[in-house]
């Protein structure tokens, strides 16, 4: 355990999640300048070989697939992000049931509490059907966000009502319409709610675990970029995320979690750690099989309510 120490040097102030960029074109610029800082770090830190390794590994097959993405090779670049995904799951830190996860705070095993939320100005607009995600009939409005692809939506939850509120773009409070959720726990997730900063974490940075949490750092940096280009149609910040969707569905994964990527700053996060469930339509049936594993009440106004 002894030359694992050096992940206590790990942490850079310049790593701290979310990242900010002005153009789309800015994205894979900045996200090359983090990968080289991160390995600079660890060589700097004394990282051992086997952890270096890894990283560069890791970076450097990211940065291919997002230019493999971007000259057309997109099932290419698809696979090669899946390999990445699967070469995470040998520890639970990365694949667990939502009750067992380490994305979330508190006692493992334990019911998780989770808030879904919509606007209106309507103080009994939803009733708990109308909290769930599209019906079948309204497959057509299915939209392009981080987890989730037009046709192939994914159910999107918080772990408090504020992680659902500031997703919502922070809205008055008399629009905010908030329902509690409950789920059986038994979805299996991937955990991408991992940081720079919670290598504390890492019990006895056991060196497994710190290989998995490098992996997952890694995938996490990727997905976590914020770009204020306004009336764009395409979102690079999205490539590796809706790729990351698509091979956690395919490895037979029920959501991801991961933390929200509107905080200022991620010693925020674990007050909005978001999960995305897939929720793909079966036929003839109006809405997905994962309804059939959660409990939600009606909407509370957020105005009235307080």
């Amino acid at each position: 355990m002894a030359k694992l120490a050096w992940i206590e040097k790990f942490i850079v102030k310049e790593l701290y999640a979310p990242y900010v960029v002005e153009k789309d074109e800015n994205y894979y610029k900045d996200l090359r300048v983090k990968y080289k800082l991160l390995i600079d770090t660890a060589k700097n830190a004394g990282a051992d070989e086997a952890s270096l390794n890894i990283i560069k590994k890791y970076c450097e097959s990211m940065k291919k697939s997002i230019r493999l993405y971007y000259d057309g090779s997109i099932s290419k670049a698809h696979n090669m992000i899946k390999k990445l995904v699967k070469g995470c799951e040998e520890h639970s830190l990365a694949v667990s049931t939502i009750t067992n996860s380490e994305a979330f705070p508190g006692v493992k095993g334990t019911e998780i509490q989770f808030f879904r939320a919509r606007l209106s100005d309507d103080a009994k607009a939803f009733k708990a059907k109308d909290m769930l995600h599209l019906p079948l009939s309204m497959r057509g409005k299915t939209g392009n966000y981080r987890f989730s692809i037009p046709g192939i939506p994914s159910l999107y939850l918080g772990n408090s009502s504020y992680a659902c509120w500031i997703e919502l773009g922070c809205p008055p409070e008399y629009k905010f319409n908030v329902a509690p959720v409950v789920l059986d726990g038994e979805q299996k997730i991937f955990n991408l709610a991992v940081m720079s900063r919670n290598w504390t974490k890492l019990s006895e940075l056991e060196e497994e675990k710190v290989h998995c949490w490098l992996k997952l750092l890694i995938l996490m940096m990727a997905t976590s970029y914020t770009v204020n280009e306004s009336g764009r149609i395409f979102k690079s910040e999205y490539i590796v995320s809706q790729s990351i969707m698509l091979a956690c569905k395919e490895l037979g994964y029920d959501g991801v979690a991961y933390f929200s990527k509107r905080v200022s700053d991620e010693i925020f996060a674990y007050a909005a750690i978001n999960l995305a469930l897939f929720t793909p339509y079966q036929r003839n049936k109006k809405y997905s099989d994962v309804c059939e594993h959660i409990k939600i009440d009606d909407s509370f106004n957020y105005s009235v309510y307080k």
